[in-house]
This record gives structure tokens, sequence and C-alpha cells, in this order.
């Protein structure tokens, strides 16, 4: 097996919001207050829209032909602080890989990835909100709890 990463391009929203759709299902349990077609149209047109307009950035983890887990990353702006003089974080997000490659260090390549593409757009610090499953993969990278998420510092 040889994991690939390749950066998503627009022609990829329909293979994320699959992938997301997956991992939405995994994790929600309660009350869906939409159908599966609905939220997917709605994933589709922010893929579509956030990928194209340099706002979302995603790798995809490519097992030969097929997709084994994705990745992405939210450019936020705030106003800049002595932590963070540029204002810009990255918040992780859409991390999900498929059983079949769990447990093989994919999660981690991905995200040394996406922190590779948030010092490049100038984000001083990443962000997420991390499941159960994934907690202690965003640990052993370095992410610390503040408040309810895990921030990574991108300037040490």
């Amino acid at each position: 097996m040889e994991i690939i990463l390749k950066r998503a391009e627009v022609k990829d929203a329909e293979l994320l919001t699959e992938m997301r759709l997956e991992m939405r299902k995994e994790r929600e349990t309660a009350h869906r207050h939409m159908s599966d077609e609905e939220i997917s149209r709605h994933m589709l047109d922010f893929f579509r829209t956030h990928i194209s307009d340099g706002s979302f950035i995603s790798y995809i983890a490519w097992d030969g032909a097929q997709a084994a887990a994705c990745s992405g990353l939210s450019i936020q702006v705030h106003p800049p602080t002595y932590e963070n003089p540029t204002g810009k974080h990255g918040y992780i997000s859409n991390m999900f890989t498929r059983p079949a490659w769990r447990r093989m260090g994919i999660a981690k390549l991905l995200v040394d990835r996406l922190a590779a593409a948030a010092k490049e757009v100038g984000c001083a610090q990443l962000y997420l909100n991390a499941s159960p499953m994934g907690r202690s993969v965003y640990v052993r990278y370095g992410f610390q709890p503040v408040n309810g998420e895990m921030v990574f510092d991108l300037l040490k």
C-alpha cells in the first residue's frame, strides 16, 4: 500500500461530499433535520465555492484508485494579536479516514500537509474540535486543549 496525498480541486467536490456524509453519519446519532440529499447539496456547494476561492484547502489520501481519507482547512481572518500578528488562523475540519485505512498514520500525514499549507498562506495557528476517535492523533501532534478546542501554534 502506497498512500499518495493530492490537493483537492473543484472537480473533487462530489467525492469530498460523499466522504463528509460518511463521516457525519458515523459521528452523529441525533435526529437529522434534513435529508441526506438536501445536506449533500449544501456540502457540494460549500466545497465548490470555497475550494475555488482558496478559503478551503483539502487533501485527499489515495491508495491507488481508492480515496482512503480526506482533510480540510478553512482559512479564517481575525484582527491581529500579539500571539497571531497576521490575524490568520486555520480551522481543521473534514478529517475522515475510511475504516479500512484507520490506524495507519494517514491522519498525521494529512495534518502535516495542512500545517504546511496553513504556513504558506500566513496562518499563525491551527484550531480544531477533535472527535473522541481522533483526539489522540492531535495530542501526539502537539495540539493543546484551549477553551474546548485544540490549538497548535505554527510560529513555534
